[in-house]
């Protein structure tokens, strides 16, 4: 797929896995939408127009956070006791995979959210990124285009943010900055139409 991408939607790729490097994550769409403002290309512009920069999508780092595995963290955190309160005792399940599989197992589990490199060694994305890239593909072919811009990457954290209306990259991010989706979606059209003429 990434042979399909433009140097202005590489160079978006390279940017949010620097930052994601920097502070020791997963590429996260809030990355990919930090990117799209500091780069080049129809993403940029819209944001602009939008009043989206990068310094405001930056606030967002800490506020918008990865999902984590329910089995993380202290008992106490709200996922434990969610499972808690239907019978399911964290600590039991954390001594049966001990047992089974030795001290310290869960921690040689390779996790994507476990730092910025998975067991192979290659920079991970989270699940909502991998479904903007997804959605970003699926964009470009709906315009009938054979390439991957920035326009497409923008289109499909859009979509992302829309159908995910309780993870990381919801519809409240994009309102949190200001952005409409459908005004977003206007906006990168006419961008487009306004760069091909």
């Amino acid at each position: 797929m990434f042979e399909r991408f433009t140097d202005k939607a590489r160079t978006v790729v390279i940017l949010a896995r620097a930052k994601a490097t920097e502070r020791g994550d997963p590429i996260r769409p809030v990355y990919m939408l930090y990117a799209l403002a500091s780069a080049e290309g129809v993403a940029a512009q819209a944001l602009a127009s939008l009043g989206v920069d990068a310094d405001s999508v930056e606030g967002l780092f800490d506020r918008t956070t990865p999902l984590r595995s329910p089995l993380e963290g202290e008992p106490t955190s709200e996922d434990a006791e969610a499972l808690a309160a239907i019978g399911i005792d964290l600590d039991e399940i954390k001594r049966r995979i001990e047992e089974s599989f030795g001290p310290g197992a869960l921690d040689r589990v390779p996790l994507a959210h476990q730092g910025q490199l998975n067991w192979t060694g290659r920079m991970t994305l989270t699940r909502e990124s991998k479904q903007s890239l997804a959605f970003s593909l699926k964009e470009a072919r709906a315009l009938r285009h054979h390439y991957i811009g920035t326009e497409h990457l923008l289109l499909g954290l859009l979509s992302t943010a829309e159908r995910n209306p309780r993870g990381e990259f919801t519809p409240d991010t994009l309102r949190e900055l200001g952005i409409d989706p459908v005004q977003a979606r206007r906006r990168v059209l006419e961008e487009l139409r306004h760069a091909s003429s």
